[in-house]
């Protein structure tokens, strides 16, 4: 009981740490996390999390490829590697904490930077992480796998309608004057650059959004792909007042290709 105590208050100031120093949470959906091979640091000093409260999954077992650098432990009893369903009922384990330790002299094969892979058993799915050790200030201390269910609609460029055609109307009689027609109203673009604070990366956000959506309808971006999903990742931010460099940096999306997207939808 005493253990189980521990643990759960190793989390609780790990969490508190963690908003106190701002650092973010990476987000990925079960899909992309069963399908791709998704790569985690682990950096030293900070450790991470895998978090799968929102999927309301509840971890059954875990294994670490080359356990010489790495141990975790859980908020929770997991199952017994030659137990059945009955013996980790009560488990109900959901968050893992990853941790670097001194090298231990294993006879296993180990990577030339020290990374190797883990494996996550669920009630639901199985997921496979590569895990890099690390060092310095973390981008990130938490990964968090949330539901498919949440994954937001992609946002696309409302079509042109297509211009009504009006009958024109019989001519009036000569002796009676004609209206002229009113003048052009001309329709600006507004630009970018010349609003305030916030609206900037609101403007920046909605151009990224339809610059994805242009993507998409070419085919160049398959939606549901990790670079669609980046992409989602990085609009968020910038609605949420990052500037291009942060939402760049902890979306992880290609500079190059973020924008390009970005001015596919300036156009």
């Amino acid at each position: 009981m005493l253990k189980r105590t521990t643990i759960i208050a190793a989390f609780l100031i790990l969490t508190s740490a963690a908003k106190a120093t701002g650092i973010p949470a990476r987000m990925v959906y079960q899909n992309d996390a069963n399908s791709n091979a998704i790569e985690l640091k682990v950096w030293k000093g900070y450790g991470l999390t895998i978090n799968f409260m929102s999927t309301g999954e509840t971890i059954k077992q875990v294994w670490i490829g080359d356990p010489s650098r790495f141990a975790f432990t859980s908020n929770g009893g997991l199952c017994q590697s030659s137990g059945g369903d009955s013996e980790c009922a009560g488990g109900k384990a959901t968050v893992i904490f990853l941790r670097q330790i001194d090298p231990i002299k294993f006879p296993v094969t180990s990577s030339s930077n020290g990374s190797t892979q883990i494996t996550v058993l669920t009630n639901d799915n199985l997921y496979q992480f590569k895990i890099v050790p690390a060092t310095g200030n973390p981008a990130y201390t938490s990964l968090v796998v949330k539901s498919d269910s949440d994954r937001p609609l992609p946002i696309t460029r409302p079509r042109t309608p297509l211009p009504l055609t009006v009958q024109k109307p019989q001519s009036a009689p000569s002796d009676f004057p004609q209206p002229s027609p009113p003048p052009p109203v001309a329709l600006m673009r507004p630009n970018p650059g010349t609003t305030l604070n916030g609206a900037i990366q609101r403007n920046d956000a909605n151009a990224l959004a339809f610059g994805l959506a242009e993507a998409g309808r070419k085919g160049q971006v398959k939606p549901g792909s990790t670079i669609w999903n980046k992409v989602q990742d990085a609009i968020k931010l910038l609605r949420r007042g990052k500037t291009i460099d942060e939402a760049i940096s902890l979306s992880q999306v290609d500079k190059t290709t973020f924008h390009q997207l970005l001015e596919w939808g300036r156009l």
